[in-house]
Parts: C-alpha cells; structure tokens; sequence
C-alpha cells in the first residue's frame, strides 16, 4: 500500500512504547484477506468465521436486523454469510474485533465506549448517505467510517493520565481537536490510524479517509468522495452527541462540501432522525 504522507515520526516513538496496539487479531486479518479476494472460498471462510463466537452472533444479530428486513428470522450462520456478502462480513468482522478492544476506562467524563459509540454511529450516518449520494458503496462509506478514529481509540486508552488532559484541553472548545492532540500527544489520531491502517493491511481509501476525514479537500483525488461522506456524518454525529462529541466541535459542513458529494442538508436531516432508531440496532 503506498504511503499518502510522511509519517511523523512521534508516532513511530508512541507505537514503540505501545506495542500491543498494532495487533489485530489473526482471524480477523485472515478475513479481511479473504474477503478482498473476488474468488474468496466461502466454505473456508465460513470455518473461519465458526471459529470466532463473537463473529459468529454478530453476523447473526446483523442478518436479523432492520435493515435487511428480512420477512422470517434466519437461524443458518451459512445462509446468513451467503446473503450478507463478503463486504458485509468484512464489516462484522472488523466491528467485532474493534469493539472487543474497546476498554471500558474512564477518560475524566467520557470513556473509551463513547469513542466506540461515535465510531458506529458515524459508520451509520456515511452508509446512509451514500445509499443517497450513490457516490460510493454504502458498505464502504460504513467501513471507513467506523475506523475513522481507530487512531484515537486507541491512543487515548493507552495513556490515559495524557488522554484525560487531551479531553479538558477540546473541552474547553479553543482550538480544534487535531491542534490539541499535536500539543499533547506530538501527532494526531488522523497519523495514527493511517499507520495502523497500513500495518493492519486495509483498502487504500479506508486509510485515505482516516488520514484526512478532517479535511477532505486536501486528500488525493481517489479519496475526497468518501472523505467528504465521513467528514459530514462525523460532524453531524459530533453536533447530534453522539458518543464522544469533541473531535468536530469547530467544524461546519459547508454548502460546497453537500453538492460536491451530491448530498443536501435535506438529506441530512433525514438520515439524523433516523439516526436514533439505527443506532438503537447496532448499540447494546
């Protein structure tokens, strides 16, 4: 995968310290792997995928829920991956994982699981849009959203003493979020992710977006229409408080930023108040 930008090489000195944090579990990367390949083995991944019970019930929960509508509840993990889709899976799997490494610490008043919640609710709102704009996959607008802030996820549950300031410092709404994590941390959650996206293997555009959700015009080319997807339902999310709502506090979705992913704020107002109803599917 080829590097969109630089590292910095504070983040080099932070995974150093932090090891653990760039393991993805084995059954997950072998997953991914598989669901990347179009003549993907089903019966192999399928065995893959039994392995794993916390996979399995998610794939289960999201087969059955509202939005596949589906007429009669499907009991067969078989048939519910065959219906579902590699990309579809893809997104369980990840979700699975992810949330499994979401702690739950407290980060002065918010904690790691209001990250998490953001993330998911943030993966609820690109889908949704896409599924409007017909600009990008909905199921890719889902996957980059949910990892847009696996940088800060788990940055902050690694340093906590660090985090809790970091929280204080955006609380107090000055300066905007990337700022103050440069002066807390030496480098922001935007550089994190991008690096471990690399390291886990992901699509290029799943780290093109974590790399620049926050700025979408100033991403590659191949990469603005779903930066721009994620940048609007994270502020959306952030402005509807949804889980951790500081990362977008000074960041406004202008008119420019709607028309160029053919999106409007009429959109928009629709899929916030779906919003509430979809996250109740996807949230314990």
């Amino acid at each position: 995968m080829p590097q969109i930008v630089e590292i910095n090489p504070s983040v080099d000195i932070f995974l150093a310290r932090h090891q653990k944090i760039q393991a993805m579990p084995e059954s997950t990367v072998r997953i991914l792997r598989m669901t990347r390949d179009s003549n993907c083995n089903i019966s192999q991944l399928l065995k893959l995928i039994e392995q794993d019970a916390a996979l399995s019930a998610g794939i289960m929960k999201a087969i059955n829920s509202a939005y596949y509508a589906l007429q009669a509840k499907m009991t067969r993990l078989d048939r519910a991956v065959a219906f579902m889709g590699l990309k579809a899976v893809k997104e369980v799997a990840l979700s699975s994982s992810l949330s499994g490494l979401c702690r739950n610490v407290a980060i002065g008043k918010y904690t790691a699981r209001d990250l998490w919640d953001h993330s998911v609710g943030v993966a609820i709102f690109a889908r949704e849009l896409a599924v409007h704009s017909r600009m990008i996959d909905p199921e890719d607008a889902f996957l980059a959203g949910m990892l847009h802030d696996v940088g800060l996820l788990l940055a902050v549950q690694s340093e906590l003493g660090k985090s809790t300031g970091l929280f204080q410092a955006a609380d107090a709404g000055k300066f905007p979020f990337t700022e103050v994590e440069q002066n807390v941390f030496g480098f922001n959650h935007c550089e994190l992710g991008e690096r471990l996206s690399q390291t886990w293997n992901l699509p290029e555009y799943v780290t093109g977006v974590i790399r620049w959700h926050h700025d979408p015009e100033a991403a590659p080319e191949e990469f603005k229409t779903a930066c721009r997807h994620v940048f609007i339902a994270d502020s959306r999310c952030c402005e509807a408080n949804v889980g951790f709502p500081l990362t977008c506090a000074l960041q406004k979705i202008s008119n420019e930023t709607l028309e160029r992913a053919h999106l409007s704020r009429e959109i928009m107002a629709d899929v916030t108040a779906k919003l509430p109803l979809l996250l109740r599917l996807h949230l314990n």
